[in-house]
């Protein structure tokens, strides 16, 4: 499969390199590289580029280069990312360049090396809402003499690719699906949330109102609207406190099965239903 490299780059173009270097030993078919900085105005910068665009002639023919800058809502580059502002707008272009690359079915490979440390951040949230289970998150670990050195290509056993891991929302990628439809990944959010939300409302129904009997729901219903112990619950509703935990327990177990879980107490049964008696009272 076809892959790309995402990769925000400072002072340091070795990490671009090295990341390429690394990838290609794992037999990674890398054909692009994205390299995402900020203003070139940046003297450091602006070397940075321009040593990568003399290097990948030479040693990476078959991978192309593309500098990207981060740039503000009005176009103009970001002289740093050092604003809640600049992260934004630098947390867009990342999304936006990763989906770009999913919707071409390429694999991504996203390095977190380098760069600010809010970018590695977005870099992350970008991933969990795009990739899939081929893509990868790298963090790079070289040595000190590589690193002092600046030499754009380690020697065998200065570097290592570490994987990152990425809870990702579902297994497929979204950016293939009618799911995300904006370039903004805020938007993109908000609708991961609503779909959430809806998705544990729909269970949540489902318990309450199927699974559970009549008298097991009267009592989960004291729990989660009211906190009643066990006690107070017996007395309510009239029943003995065993028979009030017979039904307890009966729906920890059902509530077990209905939301996939290990352990279920009134605090999860709380936790888990709360939105849905405020939505119902």
């Amino acid at each position: 499969m076809e892959s790309v490299l995402v990769a925000p780059v400072g002072s340091k173009p070795q990490l671009v390199t090295i990341a390429l270097d690394l990838l290609r030993e794992r037999g990674e078919d890398v054909r692009e590289a994205v390299v995402l900085h900020t203003t070139l105005d940046r003297p450091a910068t602006r070397a940075s580029i321009a040593q990568l665009g003399k290097e990948f002639p030479r040693a990476y023919k078959d991978i192309r280069l593309r500098p990207i800058c981060l740039c503000d809502e009005r176009g103009i580059p970001l002289a740093d990312v050092d604003s809640a502002l600049a992260a934004r707008e630098a947390f867009r272009v990342l999304y936006r360049e990763i989906k770009t690359a999913k919707q071409a079915r390429r694999r991504v490979h996203l390095s977190i090396a380098g760069g600010r440390k809010i970018i590695a951040v977005y870099g992350m949230t970008a991933a969990q809402l795009l990739f899939d289970s081929n893509d990868r998150v790298w963090h790079i670990s070289s040595k000190p003499a590589l690193v002092a050195s600046k030499a754009l290509h380690p020697q065998p056993g200065q570097a290592t690719l570490i994987r990152v891991p990425v809870l990702r929302w579902s297994d497929v990628s979204p950016a293939l699906t009618d799911l995300i439809l904006s370039d903004d990944p805020f938007e993109a959010l908000q609708r991961q949330e609503e779909l959430l939300q809806a998705d544990a409302l729909r269970l949540a129904r489902a318990f309450v109102e199927r699974a559970l009997t009549p008298s097991e729901r009267d009592v989960v219903q004291l729990i989660v609207c009211e906190g009643l112990t066990d006690n107070q619950i017996a007395e309510r509703t009239c029943r003995s406190v065993k028979t009030v935990g017979h039904h307890l327990s009966s729906a920890y177990r059902k509530a077990r099965v209905t939301f996939e879980l290990r352990h279920a107490d009134r605090h999860t049964l709380t936790s888990l239903l709360s939105t849905y008696y405020t939505l119902n009272s």
